[in-house]
């Protein structure tokens, strides 16, 4: 996993609703107003790190990751595709579950891909690895190739590392999280 020489340290609250604790920093527009500012210089490292060659789309999932897959995108050239909770009824849709969020909106749906594209995810954080290991199945199994992720945040932890590798996924982060704060999120 490639990481920024400075890993930042990242307050950690507990959202009610979830099945677990969520990071909540100052680049997540969801608790708290950001300044696009402070986001442009983990987008522009992640830009130069990941590999590019023959990506089409950014992706976005619900609903941390739809900031950063928008200005990645941006960033980029590509093209923006926002997973979503609603299950839009046409062909083609992309579905998985997300287990830590709870019904109804623990299905997230990908419309817009089709068999042969090439797609990288990017996500505001990845603690477990559960969601993009879901995202990059099923993109798979409907013959999407999603070799990488780009995330700003990443729980420094070897067991998530590790799952994530056995996957044949590529995981590129900012920055990473104090090694407790995963502790802290699955602490349950």
């Amino acid at each position: 996993m490639k990481t920024s020489p400075a890993p930042v340290t990242l307050p950690v609250l507990e959202i009610v609703g979830r099945a677990r604790a969520q990071l909540a920093t100052p680049i997540d527009g969801r608790y708290g107003s950001m300044d696009p500012d402070d986001l442009r210089p983990a987008i522009a490292w992640l830009a130069r790190e990941v590999d590019l060659e023959g990506v089409k789309y950014a992706l976005g999932i619900p609903e941390g990751g739809y900031i950063p897959a928008y200005a990645f995108a941006v960033e980029t050239g590509l093209r923006v595709v926002l997973a979503s909770v609603f299950q839009p009824n046409v062909p083609g849709v992309v579905s998985f579950i997300e287990e830590h969020d709870l019904p109804p909106i623990n299905g997230k749906h990908i419309h817009g891909l089709s068999a042969g594209d090439h797609v990288i995810v990017v996500e505001d954080e990845v603690t477990s690895g559960r969601t993009i290991i879901n995202t990059v199945r099923a993109l798979r199994a409907a013959g999407i190739r999603c070799d990488q992720v780009a995330t700003i945040y990443a729980a420094d932890d070897p067991e998530m590392r590790a799952r994530v590798a056995a996957e044949g996924i590529r995981l590129h982060a900012a920055s990473l999280c104090q090694a407790d704060t995963n502790e802290h999120l699955y602490r349950r």
